[in-house]
């Protein structure tokens, strides 16, 4: 059972950087996994955040010119998104304006809808195009709720764009209930003893 439960989706140019993340390790990182013929990847993908348990539907949406189009088609029922480019393709994030165009089209003037600018990094700096700074001005400059930077050789940075997302998303529409407590302290309750339960309250009403 989850305390939440929210689509996503993920955009951005095809690059390289893009197919490494999906082809090699979305696989792993997800309990599931479908594969859409035409150019949408879905995955669902469950994780812990503020002791809430969250459950995500990843919604990859291929970079590709005769995909795009789709994205539109899959906004619907999203609570948020994950601008994804490549560090080494600088056009991959001077793109941002055209992707959120599509996007900021499906959403209606009031609708909360956080989106994160997430640059891929490789392994030599060498190859390096577009500087984190350059990502982050141009986060801020179309008013995006944050900025990160994921190696796509390291599996708790990409862990790290999903929980940033999700954080945002409980911000945005937090759960009507307290969150699920942590399993270490559901385990000290459960074991609690009877007696020791006993002896505790005769201390407070002293």
């Amino acid at each position: 059972m989850y305390d939440a439960n929210f689509k996503i989706i993920l955009f951005g140019d095809e690059t390289e950087g893009k197919k490494t993340l999906t082809n090699n390790y979305m696989i792993n990182l997800f309990s599931s996994r479908q594969t859409d013929s035409l150019g949408v990847d879905f995955e669902v993908k469950s994780l812990s955040v503020d002791n809430f348990k969250v459950k995500l539907q990843v919604w990859d949406i291929s970079g590709e010119r005769r995909f795009r189009d789709l994205l539109p088609k899959y906004i619907s029922h999203a609570r948020g998104g994950l601008f994804v480019y490549d560090v080494t393709e600088k056009s991959s994030l001077t793109n941002l304006e055209f992707w959120l165009s599509l996007v900021k089209k499906e959403l209606g003037d009031e609708e909360k809808f956080p989106i994160i600018a997430v640059g891929l990094t490789p392994d030599s700096v060498v190859k390096r195009q577009a500087t984190s700074e350059e990502g982050r001005i141009l986060a801020n400059l179309h008013g995006l709720n944050g900025f990160v930077e994921c190696s796509i050789t390291s599996r708790s940075d990409i862990e790290k764009m999903f929980e940033m997302l999700s954080k945002i998303m409980l911000e945005c529409c937090p759960p009507s209930f307290e969150p699920t407590l942590p399993k270490s302290k559901r385990k000290e309750k459960e074991h609690e003893s009877p007696g020791k339960k006993k002896k505790n309250k005769r201390k407070r009403i002293k």
